[in-house]
């Protein structure tokens, strides 16, 4: 009795081969099979999409798993070529939101172009990440994340401080190690995405919601979005991220949580122009450890000088 035909009825629909060809497709996973015995036309469907290869003079079936991930990753190309026509296209026409403007209407829509810059990435994504979070789920891994992540997507990521105070998304942060590298900054401007340096995406928060006696709060109910495309203002948003980044302090610095009161301690020591021995002395430690600690601010900070350290560690409003 002739075994089951392993593929699925409608499963090669993506493809859009014959029925035909979805049969031959079939036999194929069982056994080689003559390339002078065959349909040729089923066979040439099934060659134009990669699903078989001839050996030997013999016809056979690629593995489906490689030939779906083969047609995936075409099908991502004519996507990533679709979009760059589309922002040629764009530019071209010169206006405000067909150019390297982009405006998009309520938080819906601006979750949903998010995860088209998201998902479009192929080398990095820099994010600025801050509330608010409008009703989105907190605590979780984002799915375009860890994908991207699979696909070698390097994401750099700065969060508000403030935000890190809610224990869902801090869990979510530290069960992110290996998918991001994330600092913390007292006060990220924007909520903000950037794709490989050439597309940005800026939340921009509007709207308020009745509080329990009927005035208004301060908390958005909704969002547009601003899609940027290769410009000079994106150059900025660029830099601007890199800017902040320099600031910003690696979150695994913060595991210890010792760690914050013991170097704003020392910096308290230094601004009052301490030496190392005094300060040794103060803190009840050897000279060579305020040294080493001394050293290590200023690797976090990106200072060369203790002006400058001291000037870094105002700015995060530590001293």
């Amino acid at each position: 009795m002739e075994p089951a035909d392993p593929v699925p009825d409608g499963f090669l629909a993506p493809f859009e081969v014959s029925r035909a060809a979805e049969d031959l497709y079939g036999q194929l996973l069982r056994t080689a099979t003559d390339g002078d015995r065959i349909d040729h036309a089923a066979v040439a469907e099934l060659a134009r999409v990669g699903l078989v290869q001839a050996e030997d003079g013999h016809v056979v079936a690629v593995p489906v798993r490689l030939a779906v991930e083969r047609w995936v990753i075409e099908q991502e190309a004519r996507i990533r070529r679709a979009r760059l026509a589309a922002s040629h296209y764009a530019s071209i026409q010169g206006t405000t939101s067909g150019g390297f403007l982009e405006v998009i209407r309520g938080i819906d829509q601006a979750r949903e172009a998010m995860h088209q810059v998201e998902t479009g990435a192929e080398r990095e994504v820099l994010c600025f990440d801050r509330a608010p979070y409008f009703s989105q789920r907190k605590g979780t891994i984002s799915p375009v994340q860890e994908s991207a992540a699979q696909r070698g997507v390097k994401y750099r990521v700065v969060y508000q401080q403030a935000v890190l105070e809610d224990p869902l998304i801090m869990a979510a942060v530290r069960n992110s190690t290996g998918l991001e590298e994330a600092r913390t900054y007292p006060d990220v401007p924007v909520r903000m995405i950037i794709a490989d340096e050439e597309r940005a995406l800026l939340l921009l928060p509007y709207g308020s919601a009745p509080d329990a006696d009927g005035s208004r709060t301060d908390e958005p109910t909704d969002a547009d979005a601003v899609l940027v495309h290769p410009s000079t203002l994106l150059d900025a948003l660029v830099r601007l991220f890199g800017s902040i980044w320099s600031l910003a302090v690696p979150i695994s610095s913060l595991d210890d949580t010792s760690w914050a009161d013991e170097h704003r301690q020392l910096l308290q020591l230094l601004a009052t122009g301490l030496t190392d021995a005094s300060i040794a002395r103060e803190l009840g430690v050897s000279e060579r450890t305020v040294q080493r600690r001394i050293n290590r601010l200023h690797q976090l900070l990106g200072a060369s000088t203790r002006f400058l350290l001291g000037v870094q560690a105002a700015k995060r409003g530590w001293i």
